[in-house]
């Protein structure tokens, strides 16, 4: 006898004979994928008939591991033997589980695959009888403990668990997209549930702040690679979107900012997805959501381009995104990712016309949307190492210089000083090296990317978490 991990096949079963050849192909490849990334080196496979065995020493690991493995729909601890009789299995299963029904109440399923002169049915009666002594009764409809039997041609699988994994389809069965994304919970979830249809999902992040957003979204994007993307590499390709939305903000009616914006990370993705073999772009937008995501606006935004757009969470709400987050593990890293202040606009139009924003991009020299291509970089996720820095602070120290980077003005004390991001970069070196300094914005984005920079010319600079909306929570007096 000897232990292994029964896995159970989900849509991949109902396929023809055709596709479901290849869908078993991809998922092998993947579970092979899955435990030597996690480590798990010394293994076994064996396919049978909907079924797929693990033969491995390191049970508990490779049950983690696999329950996120697309294509499985649960999975089992199991011990398997061979056996000539149906006296062989009874046996086998009262002195595996006898001491497992002690003081509960248990149930017998059995199911078989095979030719046999016993029934599914014999097994659970007559194994269930040998039990009965050793437990405190039977109970078919809320057992505390169920005892499963599959009994395959010579061999014969017993187990008491049945963990539930994630379903869908063997990535790689549906091709590859690029998802946008922005660090936060949205996009995330979007790219994970492509990846749970069996799609490969590269990213496509257009960097509105710098560096230190970058890192945010690397390190939302990194819990995607290496916790649920096997079978292939996923790659991120960043695009430097700062100076775009800069021409964007200056040149362009700002009510129209969140639209304009959005159709040239479209355009964005579409050149990407058309270089990398791609057939679709997702986006992590919701119904209503924000001034960008409502019908109209998505309406307008879908005609800059002619790929097919993917909204999985079209019709989510936001708490249920953020459960899910939590579900597959981002939502620790999208909490730290701060939005990017000057992305937004104050008064922004919920029903663009599209004459309106095909005015206004006009204005915006197409050069500029050219050059942010110019910069892509790509970078293999699963050999990014993502180093995190203390920029951020709750509090205002009592000596501390305040740079307030805000849109709105803000009254404060003597030692604040108010300037916009572009003159606090050209004056930094201005800056008395023996101070400290708190920066603050609208939402803590721009003045986590001003923290960084200043930090790279030797300042003792921090962001104020949250920026001054958190703030105003705190009810700061200034």
């Amino acid at each position: 006898m000897r232990e292994v991990i029964l896995l159970r096949l989900g849509e991949v079963t109902i396929k023809s004979s055709r596709v479901r050849k290849r869908f078993e192909s991809l998922l092998l490849r993947n579970i092979r994928d899955a435990l030597s990334s996690e480590g798990v080196l010394r293994y076994g496979i064996m396919r049978d008939r909907g079924r797929i065995f693990v033969y491995t020493n390191e049970i508990d690991r490779s049950l983690d591991v696999l329950r996120r493995v697309f294509g499985i729909t649960s999975l089992s601890h199991a011990y398997e033997s061979t056996f000539n009789t149906l006296d062989d299995v009874l046996e086998l299963g009262e002195r595996i589980f006898k001491g497992r029904v002690e003081g509960r109440k248990f149930a017998v399923r059995a199911r078989r695959v095979g030719s046999h002169d016993f029934t599914s049915l014999d097994i659970e009666r007559e194994l269930g009888s040998r039990l009965l002594p050793y437990s405190n009764g039977v109970d078919l409809s809320k057992p505390e403990i169920t005892v499963y039997v599959e009994v395959r041609g010579k061999r014969v699988y017993f187990y008491d668990n049945v963990v539930k994994a994630y379903g869908g389809l063997p990535i790689g069965s549906e091709g590859k997209v690029v998802a946008l994304v922005s660090g936060g919970f949205d996009s995330a979830v979007a790219a994970w549930y492509m990846l749970r249809r069996g799609a490969e999902v590269h990213y496509v992040f257009c960097n509105l702040g710098g560096p230190i957003h970058e890192k945010g979204v690397l390190s939302v994007t990194k819990v995607l690679a290496d916790r649920w993307s096997y079978g292939y590499e996923p790659k991120i390709y960043i695009v430097d979107f700062r100076k775009l939305l800069r021409e964007i903000r200056n040149k362009c009616d700002i009510s129209l900012l969140n639209v304009i914006l959005k159709r040239y990370m479209y355009r964005a993705a579409e050149r990407i997805a058309k270089d990398i073999g791609a057939d679709a772009i997702v986006t992590g937008e919701s119904l209503g959501q924000v001034s960008s995501q409502t019908l109209r606006n998505l309406y307008v935004s879908s005609l800059s381009v002619r790929i097919p757009i993917l909204r999985p969470l079209i019709g989510f709400d936001k708490d249920d995104i953020i459960s899910l987050s939590r579900e597959i593990g981002t939502y620790e890293a999208s909490l730290k990712v701060r939005e990017y202040c000057g992305a937004f606009a104050e008064h922004p139009k919920t029903r663009s016309e599209v004459k309106d924003v095909e005015r206004e991009e006009t204005k915006v020299d197409v050069n500029v949307f050219e050059e942010a291509l110019s910069s892509l970089k790509a970078l293999g996720l699963r050999g990014v190492k993502v180093q995190e820095e203390d920029l951020e602070i709750d509090e205002i120290p009592v000596d501390a210089v305040v740079i307030d980077l805000s849109e709105k003005p803000i009254k404060g004390e003597a030692n604040w000083v108010k300037c916009s991001f572009e003159e606090l970069l050209r004056k930094a070196s201005e800056l008395d090296r023996n101070k400290t300094y708190v920066l603050i914005c609208d939402e803590g984005g721009i003045s986590l990317e001003a923290a960084h920079f200043l930090r790279k010319m030797g300042l003792n600079a921090y962001s104020l978490r949250g920026g001054y909306r958190s703030m105003c929570r705190r009810r700061y007096q200034y």
